[in-house]
């Protein structure tokens, strides 16, 4: 499994490449700044995200885990 950063809310984060590769990096920063409804509810930019072909799960420091579609 291949892992990367991206920078979110300044924040740095992990992203875990599922099946997927680095192609996919600028659609999953697309979907984090379209997906206002999930990410309103994130109180902290996640701790980590799991990216795969049509999906992304973050995980919050607060143990909650959220699923946004990948277009």
């Amino acid at each position: 499994m291949n892992s990367t950063n991206i920078s979110y809310n300044d924040v740095p984060v992990v992203v875990n490449l599922i099946g997927t590769d680095m192609k996919l990096i600028p659609s999953l920063l697309s979907a984090l700044k379209q997906n206002k409804i999930t990410l309103s509810s994130i109180q902290h930019a996640p701790h980590q995200i799991d990216l795969f072909s049509s999906e992304a799960l973050l995980y919050s420091d607060e143990g909650d885990t959220y699923r946004i579609p990948i277009f």
